[in-house]
C-alpha cells in the first residue's frame, strides 16, 4: 500500500513539471480573476474565465482553487458543479489545493453527504485537511461514530492529526459519551504539545461536561493560564449540564468583572438556563438586559433562552411576550413556549399551540403528547403519535417514552405494553412508565415483573420506580411485598421515602386493617406533617367500625391544615358508615361556621370531536 502511494505521489509530483505558459494570454487577465474572486464578484470571474483561452491559462491550480472557494462563500452549488467538471476535464483533481477546495464545496453545499465522501474517495493527494473535512462532515451529518472510524483511518495512513483534527474527534467522543475514548484523546493532546491550543482545551472541557464529570471540567480549566471567551463559556455550560446552577452564575460573573471578557450569545443562553432552573427572575431579568446594552438583541439563542427562563419562573405572560417579538423563530424556540405552557399545567395551550406549528422536531412531540398524557386527551394523543410516524420519526427514547407514558394514563395498557416492548432503547424513565402504568391499571404482577426485569438489566431503580412498586403492592393487598420493597428502597439503595412513598403505604396498611401500624410508620416519618398522609389514613379509616381512630387523626390534621376540606368530608363519611348522622351533620356545620369550602376539580370530555374541561365538586359527597 505504501509502495502504491509513493508511486502516486510520484506521479502527481512530475505533473508539476509543466512547460513555461504561453505569452498570448496576458497575465493580467488571470490576476484580474484573483481580484474578482477575493471580492466576492463570482459571476463577474466567470465571465474573465470563459473570456479565457482555457488550455493557456497559467496558474490553473490557484486559479480553480479561488474560484471553489468563491463559489462556496456564494452558496453556489450550480457554479462549483460547473467548475468541477473543468476541474476534471483538466486533470487538476490530482492537485491537492484544488482538491481541498472542491472537497469544502461539497462539504458546505453539498445535499447528500454520499456525495462529499465519493469526492473525498477520488481525491489524488489525502492530506491532513482533507481528513479533517470529512472527520467533521460527519459530525455535521449526525455520524459521530463514523467520524472516529475516519479518524483511526486517518493515523492508519501515516497522516499526523492537527489541533482541527484533534478538536474535531474530542467532540465526535463529545456526542456518543465515550469518556475512555476522550480521556486517552486528552492523553494525546498534552503529548503532542497540544495543551496550550486553546480550542482544543474548550472542547475537552465540553466532553467532560457532557460525560458529568464536572469536577475534571474544571480542572482543566483551572490549569489555563489565560482562558478565552469561549473556554469560559465551555466551563459555563458543563456546569449547567451537570446541575450546578449557582456555580455557573458565579463563573458567569467572575467572566465579566474579574477578567474583562464579553459573553457571546451561547453564553448567555446557557446562563439563563442556570436562572431559570434556579428559579431566580430577578437575576435572570439582569441578565437579559445585559444581553440587551451587549447589543445581541434578536440573537434566536438568547430569545428562546429568555422564553424558557421567564417560563420556569412562573412568569408565562413574559415568555410569551418574548416570543411574540422574536423576528427569527426556530425549533428550539417553539420548543421552549411548549415547555412552559406544560410546566404551567396549561395543557391546553400546548396542544393549540403545537397545531400552528408548521414543522415539530423531536423534542416538541415529547412536549405536546406529555400534555395529552396529563389531560388523558388520547384521541389527540393518536393524532401526535401518527403525525409522528408520517413524519419518519422513529426510535427515539424520548418520544417513546413518552407515548408508553400517554396510552398507560389513558389507560390503554397494552398499546404501551406493545411500544415499550418494541423499543430498542430504554433509558429509566421508559421503565418507570412502563411500571406506573400497569399499577394504575390494576395489574400489580406485571408492575412488579417489569421492576425486576429491569433490576436484572442492571437498571438502578430510583424514587419513582418505587412509587409505582408501592402502589401497585397498595392496591393489590400485596402487605409483605410492600413491606420488603419499602425496605429495599430505604435500606439498599438509600432513598429518602417521601410523602408519595408513606401515601402509598399507609394505603396498604389502613386497606387491611393495620391502622395502628400505619399510624406509628407516619408519626416516625420525616414528613410526618403533611397533610395528604393523614388525609390517607383518615380514608382508611372510613372501612373500620371505631370511629374513635378517625377522630384522633381528624383533629391531628385539623391542627395542621385547618381549611382542608378533605378532612372534614372524610371524618363525615367515617360517622355516616357507623350511622352516626347528627355528627355528620355537625361537621357539616362546622365547615360553614369555618368558612371551608370543597375545592372545584375538572373533568375532561370530548364533544364534537373537542375536547372540553367541566367543573364539579371534589370530595366524594355532598355534605
Amino acid at each position: 500500500m505504501k509502495l502504491l502511494l509513493l508511486k502516486r505521489h510520484y506521479t502527481y509530483l512530475r505533473s508539476l513539471n509543466l512547460k513555461p505558459t504561453d505569452t498570448k494570454i496576458p497575465q493580467s487577465k488571470e490576476s484580474q480573476i484573483l481580484r474578482l474572486c477575493k471580492s466576492g464578484a463570482l459571476l463577474d470571474a466567470f465571465q474573465h474565465l470563459n473570456s479565457l483561452d482555457t488550455p493557456y491559462i497559467s496558474l490553473k491550480s490557484i486559479l480553480y482553487a479561488s474560484l471553489l472557494q468563491t463559489s462556496t462563500k456564494a452558496l453556489s452549488l450550480t457554479h462549483g458543479l460547473q467548475l468541477h467538471a473543468h476541474v476534471v476535464k483538466s486533470g487538476l483533481e490530482m492537485d491537492r489545493f484544488v482538491g481541498n477546495s472542491l472537497l469544502a464545496l461539497y462539504f458546505k453545499l453539498g445535499p447528500d453527504f454520499k456525495e462529499t465522501r465519493r469526492v473525498f474517495d477520488g481525491l489524488f493527494v489525502k492530506d491532513v485537511i482533507s481528513w479533517t473535512s470529512m472527520i467533521s462532515g460527519y459530525i455535521n451529518a449526525g455520524k459521530p461514530r463514523s467520524s472516529l472510524d475516519m479518524f483511526l483511518e486517518m493515523l492508519g495512513f501515516g497522516v499526523e492529526p492537527n489541533g482541527f483534527t484533534l478538536s474535531a474527534v474530542i467532540k465526535a467522543c463529545s456526542e456518543i459519551g465515550d469518556l475512555k475514548l476522550g480521556r486517552c484523546l486528552h492523553g494525546v493532546v498534552m503529548r503532542r504539545g497540544f495543551d496550550s491550543n486553546q480550542v482544543i482545551s474548550s472542547a475537552l472541557i465540553d466532553m467532560y461536561g457532557r460525560n458529568f464529570e464536572s469536577n475534571d471540567a474544571r480542572r482543566l480549566f483551572d490549569e489555563m493560564p489565560q482562558p478565552d471567551a469561549i473556554c469560559w463559556t465551555s466551563v459555563i455550560s458543563a456546569f449547567t449540564r451537570n446541575d450546578l446552577y449557582a456555580e455557573a452564575l458565579a463563573f458567569f460573573y467572575s467572566l465579566q468583572r474579574n477578567h474583562g471578557l464579553m459573553p457571546d450569545g451561547f453564553t448567555f443562553g446557557t446562563v439563563l438556563t442556570a436562572c431559570g432552573n434556579l428559579g431566580r427572575l430577578k437575576q435572570g431579568k439582569e441578565v437579559h438586559a445585559n444581553a440587551i446594552t451587549s447589543g445581541l438583541c434578536g440573537n434566536v439563542v438568547i430569545e428562546s433562552s429568555l422564553v424558557d427562563m421567564y417560563g420556569k419562573c412562573g412568569s408565562v405572560d413574559v415568555s410569551r411576550r418574548v416570543f411574540d417579538k422574536m423576528l427569527v423563530k426556530n425549533s428550539v424556540s417553539w420548543s421552549a413556549l411548549l415547555g412552559v405552557y406544560c410546566q404551567n399545567g396549561d395543557l391546553e395551550s400546548v396542544i393549540k399551540l403545537f397545531r400552528e406549528m408548521q414543522k415539530a422536531d423531536l423534542y416538541c412531540y415529547g412536549t405536546v403528547l406529555r400534555a395529552c398524557s396529563g389531560l388523558a386527551a388520547v384521541r389527540q394523543g393518536k393524532e401526535v403519535h401518527c403525525q409522528y410516524v408520517r413524519r419518519g420519526g422513529w426510535r427515539d427514547v424520548i418520544v417513546e417514552s413518552a407515548l408508553v407514558d400517554l396510552y398507560a394514563k389513558c389507560g390503554c395498557i397494552d398499546f404501551a405494553r406493545i411500544i415499550f416492548r418494541q423499543m430498542m432503547v430504554r433509558n429509566l424513565i421508559t421503565w418507570n412508565s412502563m411500571i406506573c402504568g400497569f399499577a394504575q391499571n390494576g395489574r400489580a404482577e406485571e408492575a412488579l415483573g417489569v421492576f425486576n426485569e429491569m433490576m436484572r438489566e442492571g437498571i438502578e431503580p430510583d424514587s419513582i420506580s418505587f412509587i409505582g412498586v408501592l402502589f401497585a403492592c397498595s392496591h393489590t393487598g400485596l402487605v409483605n411485598e410492600g413491606r420488603k420493597y419499602f425496605s429495599l428502597m430505604t435500606e439498599e439503595y438509600g432513598i429518602k421515602a417521601r410523602a408519595e412513598h408513606y401515601n402509598c403505604m399507609v394505603d396498604l396498611l389502613g386497606r387491611t386493617g393495620l391502622l395502628e401500624e400505619a399510624k406509628s410508620l407516619i408519626e416516625n416519618a420525616n414528613c410526618r406533617s403533611n397533610s395528604s398522609i393523614w388525609a390517607v389514613l383518615l380514608g382508611a379509616c372510613t372501612t373500620c367500625t371505631n370511629p374513635a381512630t378517625a377522630e384522633r387523626i381528624a383533629k391531628k390534621m385539623m391542627e395542621l391544615k385547618p381549611e382542608y376540606h378533605l378532612t372534614y368530608v372524610l371524618l363525615a363519611n367515617v360517622y355516616k358508615a357507623v350511622g352516626r348522622w347528627k355528627d355528620a351533620q355537625y361537621i357539616r356545620s362546622l365547615m360553614t361556621l369555618r368558612g371551608v369550602k370543597k375545592a372545584p376539580g375538572k373533568s375532561w370530555i370530548e364533544t364534537n370531536c373537542n375536547l372540553e374541561s367541566h367543573f364539579g365538586v371534589v370530595g366524594g359527597m355532598l355534605l
